[in-house]
């Protein structure tokens, strides 16, 4: 038990191994099910299941498995890699036939042919499931076309179900085995999951774990689909780790970046230039900000650097509203998309929407973490607010944000000591070019900075950065009370 006391889960939801009690079944797992079940109880003969790696084919086998009847006898074979007189020997051991020591291939399948009429003679059934498939030499797959004529008139003797790769596939299609190809009854290839399916998937898989919470923001699984491209056992990997980075952060919710860090440390690391590209586009997607830098206290959304491209492609948001949001937003500094502290929101300019699930509804006095804000703001400081300061350093913004404080400090008799303060500017810190003291970021500034974050809900760490600037902005709109 490592993060699972601490998220109030019973067990670990997101193990790599292919527990069926974790099973997903829905949509295309529902579809697989069905066709491993008919394969099972039809004496039909061929089904193949085929998906790339960790799509879940030997889950959903051990699932069978487990709701097998009492009258059927089944041979599993997870290790493949044989020659046709070692595949029939262990076929024998796994349906619990007598073999003779130095027995030939046609004495084998004798046998297995036996032993098949004596169960169907029972009214039971024989199931052969053979995994990863895809080792299976050309010789060896047509051994097994040639298990497939053992039948009575009406009926074959055995089942037999394939698992493999996508590449099984490819070499289904060559001329030499096109009998084979043939013979399959039903075929379904597992595709990696949507962005859907794995909200989906994940929720399902916390369930069972014992927890209804969401403890996945949803950027944080936009950044998994990115990472993982809808592969569950990615997914599982993935998730695992970040949980395990939000309990090490005593957070309540793994964000976006908690996955990147944990795809940083349990992938296979690519390029170093595609990294940043795929951050990147994943960033511009959810519109998501890193922890750290600053942000909202709960799991939070950034502003895109040209959100009027963004609002012009979305078909979401409806006609009569898009022309008067795009008259108010004349330029691309004068839109934000992200959260910002609900005691601010209204003082925004213009029309305010609220994105959830893909959808713009007009902002409503609550906002959950799911929610892209999209606002007007007069931003009127003269530097753009993709600005990041932090103490001891000196910028033209700092006196903006100065004369803003002052302002405050002038409206909060409480806080009067501060309306005349002088600028604390260590001699070490002097830099070689000589600065006004008024765009020092000193200490005192920070500590004014810091209650400002707080009393707004923002990440309280004094670094003015962009949620902090334009939350000052909008308090300048505000123009009246006290921080």
């Amino acid at each position: 038990m490592i993060y699972e006391h601490y998220f109030a889960l019973q067990r670990r939801p997101f193990s790599i191994a292919p527990n069926p009690q974790f099973l997903y079944a829905q949509g295309q797992y529902r579809e697989a099910l069905a066709v491993l079940e008919y394969g099972m109880l039809h004496r039909g003969g061929f089904i193949l299941l085929t998906g790339e790696v960790g799509t879940g084919k030997t889950t959903l086998c051990k699932h069978l498995l487990q709701s097998i009847p009492h009258n059927t006898e089944v041979a599993l074979i997870l290790h493949p890699q044989l020659e046709r007189l070692e595949l029939l020997q262990l076929i024998c051991r796994e349906f619990a036939i007598p073999l003779a020591a130095h027995a030939k291939e046609s004495e084998l399948i004798a046998a297995i042919t036996e032993f098949l009429l004596a169960v169907y003679a029972k009214g039971g059934y024989s199931m052969l499931v053979i995994d990863e498939a895809q080792h299976l030499g050309t010789d060896v797959l047509e051994l097994i076309r040639l298990l497939t004529n053992l039948e009575t008139h009406s009926d074959k003797l055995l089942q037999i179900i394939i698992l493999g790769q996508p590449e099984l596939k490819a070499r289904l299609q060559r001329y030499e085995l096109r009998q084979l190809n043939q013979r399959f009854t039903a075929r379904l290839h597992l595709k990696p999951l949507n962005l859907a399916e794995l909200g989906q998937y994940i929720h399902h898989r916390l369930q069972v774990a014992g927890t209804e919470r969401p403890l996945f923001s949803w950027p944080a699984r936009v950044m998994l689909k990115r990472l993982s491209g809808g592969i569950p056992r990615l997914i599982n990997l993935l998730a695992d780790r970040s949980l395990m980075g939000c309990y090490g952060q005593n957070g309540r919710k793994v964000s976006a970046w908690m996955v990147y860090r944990a795809g940083k440390e349990v992938l296979p690391q690519k390029s170093p230039r595609k990294w940043p590209a795929a951050l990147l586009a994943t960033l511009l997607l959810g519109g998501l900000w890193w922890q750290g830098q600053d942000q909202l206290s709960m799991p939070t959304f950034r502003a895109l650097p040209n959100i009027i491209a963004t609002v012009r492609s979305d078909d979401e948001l409806p006609d009569n509203s898009r022309a008067n949001f795009m008259a108010s937003c004349p330029a691309a500094n004068m839109c934000w998309q992200g959260m910002l502290p609900q005691t601010l929101i209204p003082y925004s300019e213009g029309q305010v929407w609220v994105q959830q699930r893909g959808a713009w509804h007009p902002w409503q006095a609550t906002i959950n973490d799911e929610a892209l804000l999209l606002s007007r703001i007069n931003w009127q400081a003269p530097f753009p607010w993709a600005t990041l300061i932090k103490p001891g350093k000196a910028h033209a913004a700092v006196s903006w944000v100065r004369d803003i404080l002052l302002q405050a400090a002038a409206q909060d008799t409480s806080q009067q000591d501060y309306a005349n303060w002088q600028v604390i500017r260590p001699d070490s810190a002097a830099p070689a070019a000589p600065l006004s003291a008024a765009t020092y970021y000193d200490v005192l500034l920070v500590e004014r900075v810091k209650q400002f974050q707080s009393r707004h809900h923002l990440l309280v760490d004094g670094i003015l950065g962009q949620q902090t600037l334009i939350s000052l902005a909008l308090w300048q709109q505000k123009n009246k009370g006290a921080i």
